[in-house]
């Protein structure tokens, strides 16, 4: 297992100063809503940290990626650019870092969300939400419903948010995310 210290080294010397900053951001909320949600505190920190390790591939490396872990080719079309990179991470994290799969399952998750995500995949997702220096009133209401303890309505509240904003531009929501939403609206 690799220290803080060396996985920090290792994403400052592999991200840009935006992205390392928006990780370390990450990883502080993730360990702040750990411990209003009573899950490990350090697994959280650490998932943070690393939840964008490949958001900033190029297509030639996220190729090789899919080639060789046998992922669909499908992640390569134009409206997965933004998605990859969680499957990607994903791998990453458990061949490179070793991390288990709590970690591994809640960086694949972070950005479309899925019916199976746990609670901490909930926190990552809502942790890499919020880890910004400027919120909106949309984002500032989802951190004010994690932070109460209602993780489910800050999610669902992003989603249906993430859904209107997609509509007004004809762009159609994973078809994961929508199950997502569909759970969180019978349970809230």
């Amino acid at each position: 297992m690799h220290s803080v210290e060396q996985i920090k080294t290792f994403l400052e010397k592999n991200l840009t100063n935006f992205r390392y900053l928006h990780s370390l951001m990450v990883a502080e909320i993730a360990r702040e809503l750990a411990q209003v949600y009573h899950v490990d505190e350090g697994k959280a920190y650490l998932a943070g940290l690393i939840h964008d390790i490949a958001k900033e591939f190029n297509e030639k490396k996220n190729k090789n990626f899919i080639l060789k872990y046998g992922l669909s080719e499908k992640l390569l079309y134009d409206c997965y650019k933004e998605l990859v990179h969680a499957d990607i991470g994903a791998l990453i994290a458990k061949e490179k870092f070793g991390f288990d799969e709590d970690i591994c399952n809640a960086i694949k998750y972070h950005t479309i969300g899925n019916i199976y995500m746990d609670t901490f995949a909930k926190i990552i997702f809502i942790a890499d939400k919020i880890g910004r220096k400027k919120l909106n009133s949309n984002l500032l209401k989802v951190k004010e419903f994690a932070y109460y303890g209602k993780l489910d309505q800050a999610l669902l509240f992003f989603l249906l948010s993430q859904k209107k904003k997609l509509e007004k531009d004809c762009i159609s929501m994973h078809p994961h995310t929508l199950c997502l939403i569909e759970l969180l609206q019978n349970n809230c």
